[in-house]
């Protein structure tokens, strides 16, 4: 079984409060877009796991990886033994805000419920309020990430209300030669308080309040992400932003043909990994 896991975008980013826990409560936006890593499922007769990743490469050994951190925790709760092969393939970069490890733990629970539902005409193994609190364990954007629809979130990431009128755009993404771990992000990051925040039904409530106030530290600490913001904007996007808590910086475009250029004029100057994309309605993994 072959999936696509999305990336996410966050036109909207608000930090509220940092609870006792160490989490923060969290106002945003996020958004899929039509980029993807791919993950391959196949089951082996050995009794045990076995994993693969192609297109990144991390110090950390394969039982840290999200990818295989959520198989062992499906195994725990689905109360079975994944004898699997599976494959990931990067596209998404690491480090750069923009959900690539979420999205493949929240693949891949998805994939594991249905591969070991009971019957065929079983929804899942697990009911779908287990595998969110599965998700939510592993990672606050994970839960998001098993039905990807633009929503607004709250709370730490487990408070997800879908936004049905939200509108379309194009997307030229870039990833510049450096990752911002997220936690040093938060730290440099003071929480405000808000208690309204900016509907978005059309392109120009888009255009018009695009925010993220990991921009207020984020900007003065690496340069380059006004520099790649003001690139994007020159070169025909009509807002420009830093995705999540960084490193990767996203223009937005409603039409494809300015997009288009601005994807071929940002790619010759060697910036870093630069991606043309769009968003998502919806995106189902099978």
């Amino acid at each position: 079984m072959k999936i696509r896991t999305p990336a996410k975008i966050n036109p909207q980013l608000y930090i509220l409060s940092q609870c006792d826990d160490g989490f923060h409560e969290l106002y945003m936006h996020m958004v899929p877009v039509s980029l993807f890593d791919t993950l391959s499922f196949s089951q082996n007769n050995k009794q045990e796991l076995k994993f693969r990743m192609n297109g990144a490469s991390f110090s950390a050994t394969p039982e840290e990886n999200l990818v295989v951190r959520a198989i062992r925790s499906f195994e725990k709760a689905g109360g079975i033994t994944a004898s699997l092969d599976v494959v990931l393939e990067k596209t998404i970069p690491s480090g750069a805000g923009l959900g690539g490890g979420s999205g493949n733990t929240a693949g891949t629970l998805k994939v594991l419920n249905h591969i070991y539902r009971e019957s065929s005409s079983a929804e899942g193994l697990l009911p779908p309020e287990t595998l969110a609190e599965l998700a939510l364990e592993l990672g606050s954007d994970v839960p998001f990430f098993l039905e990807p629809t633009p929503s607004e979130i709250r709370g730490r990431g487990e408070k997800i209300n879908p936004l049905q009128e939200y509108p379309k755009f194009y997307v030229v993404i870039i990833k510049p030669p450096l990752s911002i771990p997220t936690q040093e992000a938060y730290n440099n990051c003071q929480p405000e308080v808000h208690t309204t925040f900016p509907e978005v039904k059309s392109f120009n409530d888009i255009k018009n309040h695009l925010y993220n106030q990991f921009e207020t530290s984020l900007l003065a600490q690496y340069p380059v992400l006004s520099e790649l913001k003001s690139l994007l904007l020159q070169n025909g996007a009509f807002g420009a932003l830093v995705s999540g808590s960084g490193s990767a910086v996203f223009g937005v475009f409603n039409n494809k043909k300015q997009q288009y250029h601005a994807f071929i004029n940002l790619s010759c100057l060697h910036i870093g990994k630069i991606f043309s994309c769009e968003t998502l309605a919806t995106h189902r993994y099978y």
